[in-house]
């Protein structure tokens, strides 16, 4: 198939993925229980550390949670703008160090939150089972994909990072409501 014609069925693939990307991560949030989670992004810098981080405090005693990223080079820390505010909602980074995602981490994982159709991409060409798939903004009504505030103002970092929080905390609610376990843990402010 020429190049051009597998980019477009690459792009309409995501396209529908998205269109169905609500309800597909509910029925993954209603299905069995969740205990290991892996939660993705390009760099595993910004948004997948912050929201794995959430989720890790948060499902204690429910879940275990990783993140990674598909950039190739691992041991990059978060920015330190982005630490910084996190830490100011009661997120700490200052540990995190990047980690390249490897096929066995979506073998090991029984559910995959993932953030953008880019990510859905990547994923579905490294063969994940899409049963396993979980849109990080699927259950607030802005819509499934969260954006990579990579290179973007303080403000609009700060709209992702209230984003993250708030899905974290939905996310959560979710889980807990249907497989029992541990309440939404303290230590985090709402997402102002």
């Amino acid at each position: 198939m020429p190049r051009i014609l597998r980019a477009l069925s690459r792009r309409w693939r995501a396209f529908v993925a998205l269109r169905r990307a609500r309800a597909t991560s509910r029925v993954r949030l209603e299905a069995g229980p969740i205990q290991r989670i892996l939660v993705v992004c390009y760099g595993n810098i910004y948004r997948s550390p912050l929201l794995a981080e959430y989720l890790r405090t948060s499902l204690a005693d429910t879940a275990v949670v990783r993140s990674v990223g598909f950039h190739q080079r691992a041991g990059r820390s978060s920015p330190e703008r982005h630490v910084q505010m996190c830490a100011e909602l009661g997120v700490h980074l200052q540990a995190h160090r990047s980690a390249v995602i490897e096929h066995a981490d979506l073998v090991w994982a029984d559910t995959v939150i993932l953030m953008d159709r880019h990510n859905w991409d990547a994923l579905h060409a490294m063969g994940v089972d899409p049963q396993k798939l979980v849109w990080a903004g699927c259950l607030h009504g802005r819509g499934p994909e969260i954006p990579d505030p990579y290179g973007h103002s303080e403000e609009a970092a700060r709209r992702v990072v209230r984003t993250l929080l708030e899905s974290g905390e939905q996310l959560t609610a979710a889980i807990v409501a249907t497989h029992g376990g541990a309440s939404p843990a303290g230590g985090h402010k709402a997402a102002q």
